[in-house]
């Protein structure tokens, strides 16, 4: 049942953070974050189509021909005649408005040497604006996108020439990076500036045409070549003047357009983070991007928020109960993934901003991260808490500093010294006293027991009844762990001492306890199941210790030889010669500290 509710309690977890996350991402508050990460991974300088040419109006023109709004269209004119020769170019393309007459010479003059070319394609501006409309059911609507006029140049060059609108589409972070395929207005199809000289080069060449995938508002993304400056470009004052090879024109496609800033025909690409691109270049990267056939199409605001969720769901199912290093892991393929699959649907022609998806994983992992660490912290704490009430408080400060100590099961051997306690009489001594005060003397004797063990830094490793058994180095290593041991046993009987005449003078009783210590080869270590673990010691230096507290009288500390041995320099000790222990096939030396009692008895 339990663990029917955690799975239940996870899918919840999963389900509202994904929907979050759609939430978000479709609301879309860092839109120009999205758009910058993509640049990142889409944006890449290529090599210029060479069949591309722009013929700057720069600040060297203005300077000899003096300012733009000056001019007439005599010098457009002027241009066309430097072209009307064997080197013609294919396509002549002014990113520049005609709107309304000037002056009927250079207005004709211009008309005519387009005309004569039959390749010069002219700019017009659609109007956009807002307009409540009702659809056929008589619902209302508002039409965003209504188009209220169409700026077209002159009426005498608009029949010699092509035209297309050069409106942009600038995105929430005012950079360009889409088109408008066409427009209908006067049931008549108009295309997008760049498209209409695709189109117009394309049939010069008789090859054929490409119409780019749009949205379902007849939008499309186009890729950027290059960064300003980089296509061959030419001073219109040097055309005019001759100082240029014609040759390098021939079938090629001119652009012929605002390249001084003080026209006002710049604006933010993605290909110049931090600089403006002159309204003429980005057209140029536009015609160039329909020629190698790339564009792309923006998937919309929907479907972006449920791949988003469904990744980022996908990824939580995943990790939510791994351990912290296979979450990162996963947090790194997850993120490789989608950074991969935006770059090749990109490729394909597909428009997909992946920030969104990159960056709730790596959130998530972050999260885990952090709430993994805390959580091993207080993991960590717990567990030293508990060994606060087996072990003395210095050796768990000395485990919090052991980055490497693990619980775990298994064990490791080890020397170590084992010492047990055990009231004598314990069972006469709770028939004759009432529950609660046999408690309250257990309680003072476990006490003074406890801290002597503590007090020489050992482990307290477990009570049995009214037994007590310690552990001296371990789990840690300690120094002098042998005489440490003899000194909690030497402590505990002088304690004793004091505490039976506090007891004999309110209960009229006394505690008499045996005390056996030996020291030897034992396995340390976790021992039990993984839901349950008892860190502890066995073996037959165990046994052996719990034998020499079994034939202890109370008020006596017996030790074996093999202590004995080490400690003989610091403790005297008489033998009590050879005993029988219990499962021993063999005797064991006996020795009693001399210190512990006053009386001797064999065994």
């Amino acid at each position: 049942m339990l663990t029917g509710n955690k799975k239940k309690y996870k899918l919840f977890v999963i389900i509202l953070i994904s929907i979050v996350v759609a939430v978000l991402t479709w609301a879309a508050p860092l839109k120009s974050v999205e758009y910058w990460f993509s640049d990142l991974l889409f944006v890449r300088q290529q090599n210029p189509d060479n069949r591309i040419k722009i013929i700057g109006i720069d600040e060297k023109s203005l300077q000899e021909m003096g300012p733009f709004q000056e001019w007439t269209r005599q010098q457009s004119a002027d241009l066309l005649k430097v072209f009307d020769t064997e080197y013609r170019p294919a396509v002549v393309a002014f990113d520049i408005n005609y709107f309304g007459e000037r002056d009927e010479k250079g207005d004709l003059a211009f008309a005519e040497c387009s005309k004569n070319l039959q390749n010069v394609i002219t700019a017009s501006h659609v109007n956009f604006s807002t307009k409540l409309q009702l659809d056929d059911n008589g619902e209302r609507s508002i039409n965003n996108v209504y188009i209220e006029q169409i700026e077209t140049p002159y009426e005498e060059l608009m029949k010699v020439t092509k035209n297309g609108f050069t409106n942009v589409i600038q995105d929430d972070d005012n950079y360009v990076r889409r088109s408008v395929y066409k427009v209908f207005y006067d049931n008549k199809e108009n295309y997008n500036f760049a498209y209409e000289i695709y189109k117009m080069y394309k049939e010069l060449k008789n090859e054929e045409i490409f119409e780019p995938e749009t949205d379902e508002n007849g939008v499309y993304g186009f890729d950027y070549t290059t960064q300003q400056g980089i296509y061959e470009i030419y001073s219109y004052s040097d055309i005019l003047n001759g100082k240029c090879d014609l040759k390098a024109f021939k079938d090629s496609i001119v652009f012929v357009g605002a390249y001084s800033s003080g026209m006002m025909d710049q604006y933010l690409a993605p290909i110049s983070k931090g600089t403006v691109m002159n309204g003429v270049e980005v057209q140029a990267n536009h015609l160039n991007a329909l020629l190698d056939e790339r564009t792309f199409v923006e998937i919309s605001s929907l479907l972006n928020a449920l791949a988003t969720a469904l990744i980022v769901g996908v990824f939580l199912f995943l990790i939510l109960n791994l351990k912290i290093p296979y979450g990162v892991v996963f947090g790194v393929i997850f993120v490789l993934f989608s950074i991969g699959t935006s770059i090749v649907l990109y490729r394909a022609g597909i428009y997909w901003r992946c920030w969104n998806a990159v960056f709730f994983v790596i959130l998530i992992t972050l999260f885990k991260i952090i709430y993994g660490y805390f959580q091993e912290r207080i993991n960590q704490i717990r567990i030293l808490d508990m060994f606060r009430k087996y072990i003395a408080p210095q050796v768990v400060d000395e485990l919090a500093k052991n980055k490497n100590f693990h619980i775990e099961l298994g064990g490791i051997t080890k020397d170590v010294a084992v010492l047990f306690i055990d009231i004598r009489g314990f069972s006469s001594m709770s028939e004759i006293m009432p529950p609660e005060k046999v408690i309250e003397v257990l309680n003072k004797y476990f006490d003074l027991v406890t801290n002597a063990i503590f007090n020489n830094e050992g482990m307290l490793d477990k009570f049995i009844g009214d037994a007590v058994m310690a552990v001296y180095n371990a789990p840690l290593d300690i120094d002098d762990y042998e005489k440490k041991a003899i000194k909690t046993g030497l402590e505990i009987v002088k304690a004793l001492k004091k505490l039976n005449k506090e007891l004999k003078e309110e209960n009229g009783t006394e505690i008499a306890c045996g005390i056996g210590i030996h020291c030897g080869k034992a396995v340390v270590g976790n021992i039990g199941c993984a839901y349950r673990m008892d860190y502890t010691v066995i073996g037959d230096t165990v046994n052996i210790a719990e034998r020499l507290e079994g034939i202890a009288k109370g008020g006596v500390i017996n030790i074996s030889q093999e202590l004995y041995d080490r400690v003989k320099d610091e403790f005297s000790a008489k033998p009590k010669g050879a005993c029988m222990l219990k499962g021993k096939r063999k005797e064991v030396m006996v020795y009693e500290m001399e210190a512990a009692s006053d009386e001797s008895e064999n065994c």
